[in-house]
């Protein structure tokens, strides 16, 4: 596509960054500093796959990253989150793909992720 695209060691840090238009790239995710008071973080649920993508190796072992752990120790034991994309794997809508919408105790809703259904359905969670 004959995009413009260079890349940059940064002095500081020493990672390798790759640079368009002045912007500066990293694994595909625009780098960029801003002001800790302009970032809300409230009420954040993580998906399985960001908490697993940004944990770094050795964070098992930190006090901040125990809760990470744990939770994701949970989710292989194959509890849902709210936005996790699912499949169903029994049952007459086996291979049905979805989004998870809310979970219960012993429920999971996932809206379908076809346009002929529109009305969330309920799974039990295993």
């Amino acid at each position: 596509m004959r995009i413009p695209v260079d890349r940059k060691r940064d002095a500081i840090t020493g990672e390798v960054y790759d640079t368009f238009e002045g912007l500066l790239f990293k694994d595909g995710y625009l780098i960029k500093n801003v002001s800790t008071k302009t970032v809300t973080a409230s009420n954040i649920e993580p998906s399985f796959d960001e908490l697993q993508k940004f944990q770094k190796p050795g964070d098992e072992r930190s006090g901040a990253a125990v809760g990470l752990t744990s939770l994701l120790a949970n989710r292989k034991k194959g509890h849902f989150m709210k936005g996790d994309a699912v499949i169903v794997v029994e049952g007459d809508l086996k291979n049905m793909m979805g989004i998870v919408e809310k979970v219960d105790e012993d429920s999971v809703y996932v809206k379908p992720k076809y346009k002929n259904l529109k009305v969330g359905i309920c799974f039990t969670a295993n």
